[in-house]
């Protein structure tokens, strides 16, 4: 594919796709996506990130032309596109693609920001979501996952690498269909999305040792990139035509040193990126997930008191050994999302998952305790996890988990994939698995939660999307607003 026009293809095919084309499986996916991302949505309403986002919503200007999750008032399309894309990020609920990629909510905001500005039909507003997801899951597959490998190994990190293209890109997607764009405004499009692209950021950010706010990307901004680079092609600028090509492409200038380019245009409309979404049971980063399951299986073996548990090992690999991952004293709200101590606390306390996971509240006793007791330790064979890489996805991450308690007894269990991974029956989340995730995470009654529901299953019979806008406006944490 080394001369084939890359950027080319995918306009073509995202300004080309219609429901039509998509199989039902993958349709379900995308409306578990749409509920998923708006419980999310919802429960970030409650943390701390909440009143900046607000303000910043504010500074974007007024206008009443799409809603923000959390206000009764509807807000001009930059301000609602910033706000709930970062919103929807800010707690890392959100889905994750399996190259550790959040770019799901990006295609949710950008289709529900512009379908309510556009009245667009719920079947356009669907077509929409899943050709966001679909660009920003080939740009995602194409940058791979951010590891260094070799011989089948994981040996370490790159300095350089990107987590916004894929989320901007997503954006962008579900904008080239509401905008109702053709191929060669599509093309501008993609090529003003790549070069409003926000700088690789995460491996600065990961090295700091109380996690900031800001994150491997900022999904608000990413969001509004996206839509910024559709409006100003149909306005008439232009972007770099072939962004997405050639040896200074995209994809290689973010640090990607294999890259295929099968990953990025190969089987369009058979090779679909929603059938390999993850979803989060918990609200802590996807990598610890393997971790987290292994533990719930061990702790599945025995009624366990957990005063009585002496310690915790986790076994994992060299990713997940790193400091932000081993931390045990987690002192910022972004800390305790990637913090496998203070997540295995919360699981073992059967703490409900929403906004009360990340609460400042747990630096205290009975979690600092039990936080304490939890070792993160390199496990060799986790390292594997470079042999089953398809498509430039991860599939199995080994990880293990043991919990030794004070009479002697060692609960063990190991893993090789976590809750929410769609490639295995017993790990698989379906519908009913979402719809419990969401009436958790929202805490919306179960009236309200329940007519949510119907309408995002049945969002392509909708004349439009404000059976789902208005929750995200009745969500309202903040009266005076």
């Amino acid at each position: 594919m080394r001369d084939t026009d890359l950027t080319g293809a995918l306009a073509r095919f995202t300004s080309t796709l219609k429901l039509a084309d998509v199989p039902n499986n993958v349709k379900a996916d995308a409306r578990r996506l749409l509920l998923d991302s708006i419980g999310c949505l919802i429960a970030a309403t409650r943390t701390r990130i909440a009143p900046i986002v607000y303000s910043l919503a504010d500074f974007m200007g007024d206008g009443k032309v799409a809603s923000i999750v959390g206000r009764k008032q509807r807000a001009s399309l930059a301000g609602a596109l910033y706000a709930n894309g970062r919103l929807a990020n800010c707690m890392d609920l959100d889905e994750t693609f399996p190259v550790g990629h959040h770019f799901g909510v990006a295609a949710v905001v950008a289709a529900l920001a512009l379908a309510e500005a556009h009245n667009a039909t719920g079947s356009h507003f669907l077509q929409a979501v899943i050709t966001g997801y679909e660009l920003g899951g080939r740009v995602a597959s194409a940058s791979g996952p951010p590891m260094i490998l070799k011989d089948d190994r994981l040996i370490g990190f790159p300095v350089l690498y990107n987590f916004s293209a894929s989320v901007v890109f997503a954006a962008a997607g579900s904008a080239i269909q509401l905008e109702s764009q053709n191929e060669t405004l599509a093309r501008q499009t993609l090529g003003i999305a790549g070069s409003n692209t926000p700088v690789p950021i995460a491996s600065k950010w990961a090295e700091l040792p109380d996690l900031p706010d800001c994150k491997y990307a900022d999904a608000g901004w990413a969001a509004l990139a996206g839509v910024f680079a559709a409006r100003s092609a149909a306005l008439g600028a232009t972007g770099p035509s072939a962004i997405l090509d050639g040896d200074c492409g995209l994809i290689r200038m973010y640090g990607t040193d294999r890259f295929d380019p099968d990953t990025l245009i190969g089987e369009f409309g058979s090779r679909w990126m929603l059938s390999d979404i993850t979803y989060k049971p918990w609200p802590t980063c996807r990598w610890t997930h393997q971790p987290l399951t292994a533990l719930v299986k061990a702790a599945a073996k025995a009624n366990i008191d957990v005063e009585q548990i002496e310690h915790v090992f986790i076994g994992a690999n060299l990713f997940l050994c790193t400091p932000r991952f081993s931390n045990p004293t987690p002192r910022t709200f972004t800390s305790r999302q990637y913090s496998i101590p203070h997540a295995v606390a919360m699981v073992l306390l059967g703490i409900p998952v929403g906004p009360a996971w990340l609460d400042e509240s747990w630096d205290n006793d009975p979690v600092r305790a039990l936080r304490e007791k939890v070792s993160v330790e390199h496990w060799e064979h986790a390292n594997t996890l470079a042999s089953h890489i398809v498509r430039g996805q991860v599939r199995n991450m080994p990880a293990r988990a043991t919990i030794v308690m004070r009479d002697g007894r060692r609960l063990e269990a190991e893993t090789e994939f976590a809750l929410g991974d769609p490639w295995t029956s017993d790990t698989v989340y379906g519908d009913e698995h979402v719809i419990e995730k969401f009436r958790v995470a929202s805490g919306l009654s179960t009236a309200r939660a329940t007519e949510v529901i119907e309408a995002v299953m049945n969002i392509e019979a909708q004349p439009d999307v404000e059976a789902v806008v208005s929750v995200l406006r009745d969500a309202n944490q903040n009266p005076s607003k």
